[in-house]
């Protein structure tokens, strides 16, 4: 373990990553884990049944204290853990996703801790800034216990003290001393494993609680956000209740808008720096915005506020709204611009990985936006190829199997044009012309126009198979809306020479059948691209001998499948208005 930790050093070195990462001893680790056990044996650390103690490691580093307190809970509860990190250095957080570690942040001093939540927090900072890291945490962070690791000044220590008193901490017990002197990376450094907490867990007061059910910690937990409004806008309660709620759809609307139109600061923005910077920009101005506003609420008589029936919990619930809600509406407004990413994901697939996205608890800033595009693109190659996939095998049908393999003839019987579905396991070729069925194409209701939504998404999962395939400013001849039934449109696309071509026409009909023509030059490339992505061949030469045809494959047919997915050192051009 030691030598694996010093290579890992020698690597943060390297990349200029390593941020005085002194990684915990497993000595360290035992204390903290034990701890949580046995507080566990006495309380619920979450105050819903089945759900997962999120545990939260500050500059978490590889993520070995998260594995072991998720080791520790697998083997002596049914709890369940969520192992949430903040780290810096992409040498560590590129191997979360394998770990099932979830980032919550990557530079410390850009992190909005109001906005985040756990029941346990862990942290081991860097000694040289050990006193603002772990004040910041004690006033901003939504905890119910917080363990750290720390120098033994920490008690003495002014801003860590003011911390403790602002946020109310009553319960801080010192569980060891210890220092670094055998750790895997040794250091001389003498320090506390220290337990901060709201409820008295002392022995004698457990005993209390030992009754036919366990009490749940934080029963005495203070709000971090609501001290933030009080102690930074001034606003004490007594008020307000008038506030219009806050829409995501309408500030995305307002943001793009002011985005497009040229003129405006962020639309300058935009043009000269790309559209991640003028989202960012743009992310800052209305925090500040909102705020500052705030602030002038906070300089209101109350009493006039009182009388004009504006009630407290309505603004610290509308601040609330807005602060963390810009938030949702700059990253679904940086997903919109992934196109790169986006158009090579049938719709299933795309609504998998928007939804994995949206669900991040980041805040918006550049270095955790590259992260998440980072992470987007390994999740969207993951599933690149099987949006390919899908498409082949929705469309397969005994109508649509121009022929089979000749290595199927021992396994397929042979009379498969009167089965209702080719047999399993078996390998073919799909005809450049044939008929989909499927519920239907037409809504029942008058005012239901042109293609239901399933035709739609079936058009669109197309498009993306075709753009995969290589063909590029893909389009429809005619909006979905006005198809009627009997009628036809096409997806027109650019070849590799330029040329803008027909790569399938479409005959939509009442009982659900869609009369398909692709150019035959389209399917001979996604019959190659499945076939080589499925493994079932491995040269042109053994397509050829396989497919019982003379056409040959052309080498950049034969290629495709190497150039679909998304190289990761294009990342910087994913957040260029150009890319976009």
């Amino acid at each position: 373990m030691k030598q694996s930790t010093l290579a890992l050093v020698q690597s943060l070195k390297e990349a200029t990553q390593d941020f005085e990462w002194y990684p915990s001893s497993q000595e360290h680790i035992d204390i903290v884990t034990n701890d949580i056990a046995q507080i566990n044996v006495h309380f619920d650390i979450t105050s819903r049944y089945s759900e997962p103690v999120k545990v939260l490691d500050v500059g978490a580093g590889d993520g070995r204290v998260l594995k072991s307190i998720e080791a520790a809970f697998s083997e002596k509860s049914s709890i369940s853990i969520s192992p949430l990190a903040i780290e810096k250095a992409s040498v560590h957080t590129s191997t979360y996703r394998s770990k099932g570690i979830t980032l919550l942040g990557t530079d410390f001093n850009e992190i909005n801790f109001l906005s985040k939540q756990c029941n346990i927090c862990f942290v081991n900072p860097p000694y040289s800034v050990f006193s603002d890291w772990l004040s910041r945490l004690i006033s901003q962070l939504n905890f119910t216990l917080l363990y750290a690791i720390v120098p033994e000044r920490w008690q003495d220590d002014p801003a860590i003290q003011e911390a403790i008193k602002l946020r109310g901490i009553k319960y801080t017990k010192v569980l060891a001393h210890s220092d670094f002197i055998n750790a895997d990376r040794s250091a001389r450094a003498k320090v506390h494993i220290v337990r901060f907490s709201f409820d008295d867990l002392n022995p004698d007061s457990i005993r209390k609680f030992e009754t036919h059910y366990k009490p749940t910690l934080g029963r005495n937990q203070t709000d971090p956000f609501q001290q933030f409004i009080e102690a930074e806008l001034g606003l004490k309660k007594t008020y307000s209740e008038t506030t219009q709620r806050f829409s995501e759809q309408a500030e995305k609307q307002r943001i793009k808008t002011e985005m497009e139109t040229e003129g405006t600061p962020k639309h300058e923005v935009m043009v000269s720096k790309g559209v991640l910077w003028a989202l960012l920009n743009s992310y800052e101005q209305d925090l500040q915005k909102t705020l500052e506003q705030y602030k002038l609420i906070g300089q209101l008589n109350p009493q006039l506020l009182k009388e004009l029936g504006i009630k407290y919990e309505s603004i610290l619930e509308a601040v609330k709204e807005k602060l963390l809600g810009y938030r949702n509406v700059y990253w679904s407004l940086l997903f919109e611009h992934l196109d790169v990413i986006s158009s090579r994901l049938t719709g299933k697939h795309k609504a998998s990985l928007l939804k994995t996205l949206s669900s991040n608890a980041l805040d918006f800033t550049y270095l955790n936006a590259l992260y998440v595009i980072n992470y987007a693109i390994e999740m969207a190659n993951e599933l690149i190829e099987q949006s390919l996939v899908d498409v082949f095998l929705d469309l397969t049908s005994t109508d649509a199997i121009l022929r089979h393999y000749k290595s199927n003839e021992r396994l397929y019987r042979d009379d498969w044009r009167y089965t209702r579905e080719p047999q399993e396991g078996v390998k073919y070729l799909l005809d450049y012309r044939f008929i989909h069925t499927s519920w239907t194409n037409f809504g029942s209701n008058s005012w239901e126009h042109g293609l239901v939504e399933g035709a739609r998404v079936f058009t669109n999962d197309l498009m993306v198979a075709l753009k995969l395939l290589g063909y590029n400013n893909l389009y429809v001849t005619d909006n979905y809306k006005d198809i009627q039934a009997g009628g036809k449109l096409s997806i027109m696309g650019d070849n590799l020479s330029g040329d803008t071509i027909e790569l399938v026409h479409i005959k939509y009909y009442k009982n659900g059948n869609r009369h398909l023509k692709f150019n035959q030059e389209a399917m001979l490339r996604f019959n190659v691209t499945v076939s080589r992505v499925l493994g079932w061949v491995r040269s042109k030469e053994e397509f050829t001998e396989e497919a019982d045809t003379e056409q040959r494959v052309p080498e950049g047919v034969w290629v495709i499948s190497d150039d679909m997915k998304i190289r990761s050192n294009n990342i910087p051009m994913l957040t260029n208005l150009r890319a976009a």
